[in-house]
């Protein structure tokens, strides 16, 4: 367990995505994803009295607009390898396992549901902030994961969707030849869940602010209850808000937060069960995954909780 929750500030330079606090050209971190430096960075004194940023969706293409076919290559091929020993690995059939127990199952049923409650709608699935597939063995099991949940739900190409600012041509190519669609927005996490829209979200250990754009964007009981996140435990953030009293963390996260601390009021954890064992060394599984849970929000029409501004 890492000491603080990953949290991100406002970006002073329009020159940049503003979505992270880690700037790639000076720092990474091992994983490769910018949204995923879940260590605080030393704080600016205008983070301390800062709102949440008003996120705005831009059009993106990537840094490095080359395909260069043979590293995409090279990449798939590490990729495939990664799926298959995930696939076999015991963090998968425990995965996996619990997907199929009654707890997820019945809640990604739930979601599905349609209005007239005669037949289930198809499930998107949206990635955010997985980082670099190339240089980080994170990113790659992340990839990897979500590949073989899309199988598992029977989402096709149309509804399967990632994007991270960081991804260079080559590897959106990549992404595109295992069957996904790369967003060609940065939407900041402002993807508006509809009626008929039942959407999963991946988003492991990606930055406190990036949580709170999709649940501020979507801060309607009709939404939430379209909605899944798999991410870094919302009530992580409570218990570090709750511990670090005044600390500089804290009180960022109070600030940009409000929605991810607010929505542990109603919304179910399931953990994504991980053990401190050689293959979780091994395969680095600890790294892409821990502190990660599935989040499902029940939530009543006439809860008062949606009088928070957020």
């Amino acid at each position: 367990m890492s000491t603080s929750p990953a949290v991100l500030s406002p970006n002073p330079n329009p020159n940049t995505n503003g979505w992270t606090i880690v700037d790639r050209s000076r720092r990474r971190n091992r994983s490769g994803s910018t949204s995923g430096d879940r260590r605080l960075s030393q704080p600016q004194p205008q983070t301390l009295t800062c709102d949440p940023p008003t996120l705005v969706p831009t059009p993106w293409t990537p840094m490095d607009p080359i395909i260069d076919f043979s590293r995409s290559a090279s990449i798939l091929r590490k990729i495939q390898s990664t799926i298959n020993r995930l696939e076999k690995s015991k963090f998968y059939k425990r995965f996996i396992s619990r997907l199929n127990g009654s707890g997820i199952r019945d809640g990604l049923v739930k979601i599905r549901v349609s209005e007239s409650g005669l037949s289930l709608l198809p499930i998107r699935l949206v990635a955010y902030g997985i980082g670099s597939i190339e240089l980080y063995p994170a990113p790659q099991l992340q990839l990897a994961l979500i590949t073989l949940l899309r199988r598992q739900l029977g989402a096709d190409g149309a509804s399967a969707e990632v994007f991270d600012p960081v991804m260079s041509a080559t590897e959106c190519h990549v992404v595109e030849q295992l069957g996904f669609k790369v967003v060609t927005t940065n939407e900041h996490g402002c993807r508006k869940v509809g009626p008929e829209t039942p959407t999963l979200f991946f988003m492991p250990h990606c930055e406190a602010v990036l949580y709170n754009s999709l649940l501020r964007t979507n801060w309607h009981p009709t939404n939430l209850r379209r909605m899944v996140v798999i991410g870094n435990s919302f009530r992580e953030y409570v218990r570090y808000v709750s511990e670090a009293g005044n600390c500089v963390g804290s009180v960022i996260i109070e600030k940009v937060a409000r929605c991810v601390l607010e929505s542990t009021k109603f919304a179910r954890e399931v953990e994504v069960e991980l053990e401190l064992g050689r293959e979780e060394t091994e395969l680095g599984l600890f790294q892409a995954f821990h502190d990660t849970c599935w989040h499902f929000f029940d939530v009543n029409d006439d809860s008062d909780l949606f009088k928070v501004n957020c």
